[in-house]
């Protein structure tokens, strides 16, 4: 009798155990911790940076550091209001500052040049206003920016450039591209300078080259995933520093698509996806890959919270 009736209290604990971790109830809440998201744009708003404000006096030359070690710095008489006089009243400077890989991916702000691969040094984001928040005319060649350049560029320290941000929206998805801008820029002792850069988004990058290299491209699927609108894959290159997001869908429709002949063949990578399912939970996953050419990969994912999709992410790049 002892015996059967230990017999019965460990079937019955184990049960128990299962039916814990099961879904709980009718409304498909996962059995372990995940957050709640309505969209994949909610979640992207939610792991930008927070933006950087300076109070400035437009009559004075001055300088502004930001907390990752940007420094912007600008001259007398910058700003003129549309009468073409010299401001007075205080102007508001936002910044934002997108130094690391992984600051890249939290921010949303991927390395990619109309489809072709950039290697990265860093980049930001910097705005000016007045006090109403209504935009000011700015004398860019009265501004001087300092990139400090945390990603491994060796090798292509020379190569580094000046590139312009855009920001526009492809099937559903905010995704930034980078051209060329006019201003001068060079690089000195691990610092990118840049004198006169545009409004908004600007990046030191140096665009990769597949000269004597084939071209490829590959798609990514994500089990359980038939509406790719709600869901995000990046590619973290091991070979090189960037970073690029996989958005567009392929033909069918039930895959994520890179660029044709966008991609070097023997690639060493990682692919990050996040996803929100349709009761509005997160999920995400990685998987190391090689770029064999017309790839196929299949990304798993598993709930999760958002601080545990942030700690992957930084696992990955740092």
């Amino acid at each position: 009798m002892k015996k059967q009736s230990f017999i019965t209290y460990v079937a019955i604990a184990f049960f128990s155990l299962l039916l814990v971790n099961c879904i709980s109830d009718d409304d498909n809440t996962p059995s372990v911790a995940a957050d709640s998201y309505g969209s994949v744009s909610e979640l992207v708003e939610s792991l930008k940076p927070t933006t950087q404000t300076f109070t400035l006096d437009p009559t004075i030359a001055q300088t502004i550091t930001g907390t990752k070690g940007t420094v912007i710095e600008i001259g007398p008489d910058t700003f003129t209001g549309n009468d073409g006089m010299t401001l007075t009243e205080p102007i508001i400077a936002s910044l934002k500052e997108y130094l690391s890989l992984e600051d890249m991916i939290l921010g949303n702000v991927q390395t990619e040049s109309n489809g072709q691969l950039l290697i990265t040094g860093g980049s930001y984001d910097l705005t000016f206003k007045d006090e109403n928040g209504d935009n000011i005319n700015v004398n860019n060649w009265n501004i001087q920016s300092k990139i400090p350049v945390e990603t491994d560029i060796t090798g292509y320290e020379n190569d580094m450039q000046y590139y312009a941000g855009d920001t526009t929206t492809i099937d559903n998805r905010e995704v930034v591209n980078w051209d060329l801008g006019q201003a001068e820029a060079w690089m000195s002792d691990g610092i990118f300078n840049i004198l006169g850069a545009e409004q908004g988004l600007s990046n030191c990058d140096a665009l990769y080259s597949m000269t004597g290299e084939n071209g490829t491209q590959f798609e990514v699927t994500v089990p359980g995933v038939t509406d790719y609108s709600n869901t995000t894959v990046w590619l973290i290159i091991e070979d090189f520093p960037s970073v690029v997001m996989v958005y567009t869908l392929n033909d069918t429709e039930d895959a994520l698509t890179t660029y044709n002949a966008s991609i070097p063949m023997g690639l060493n990578a990682t692919l990050v996806a996040i996803t929100i399912d349709e009761d509005n939970y997160l999920s995400f996953g990685s998987l190391a890959i090689t770029v064999s050419g017309d790839d196929i990969f299949s990304v798993p994912v598993n709930y999760g919270t958002t601080v545990e999709l942030v700690s992957l992410v930084g696992s990955l790049t740092n």
